[in-house]
């Protein structure tokens, strides 16, 4: 019984112990999620959007996709980042919804952000140029619908 007991209570001063720790936990949000989008998803997220495509000019018709490790890894490091920025987007202190059913949706469309990187993630580890092509329109849809309802419009510049 007494081993039960101080099992018991160690149990309790680490789960107490974990619990303070992620309580501490202060992010520093001073990048703003205009900001964010300027200079993080947008730029990792047109990586990912342009790895893969077909051109047609009057020459022909060009495949692009990476073609070397490099040329992957650089795609699935931008994918990687943009399904960070989803985690990034819901942290207490950036910018966001100020209802709890609007923090519900952004952080739904940030988690579907993210979902949608991973399996372009997924199709960069082995390498399938039409599995990235739809993670990458995957992505953008996320990206659109968030837009829909949540992106800033400046107002009119009335100077003309």
């Amino acid at each position: 019984m007494r081993t039960i007991t101080m099992a018991a209570l160690l149990a309790g001063a680490l789960l107490q112990s974990a619990c303070s720790d992620r309580a501490a936990v202060a992010f520093d949000t001073s990048v703003d999620t205009r900001q964010l989008m300027n200079w993080m998803i947008d730029p990792s997220s047109k990586v990912v959007f342009g790895a893969v495509a077909t051109i047609i000019t009057e020459q022909g018709e060009q495949n692009v996709q990476p073609h070397t490790d490099e040329e992957w890894n650089h795609v699935r490091n931008n994918a990687v980042m943009v399904l960070e920025a989803g985690n990034l987007l819901m942290l207490e202190g950036r910018t966001r919804p100020s209802s709890v059913q609007d923090v519900a949706d952004w952080n739904a469309k940030a988690r579907a952000m993210s979902a949608a990187a991973r399996t372009a993630i997924a199709a960069t580890d082995v390498k399938d140029p039409e599995a990235l092509f739809a993670a990458s329109g995957d992505i953008y849809q996320t990206c659109t619908d968030c837009h829909a309802k949540y992106i800033f419009t400046a107002p009119p510049d009335d100077r003309q």
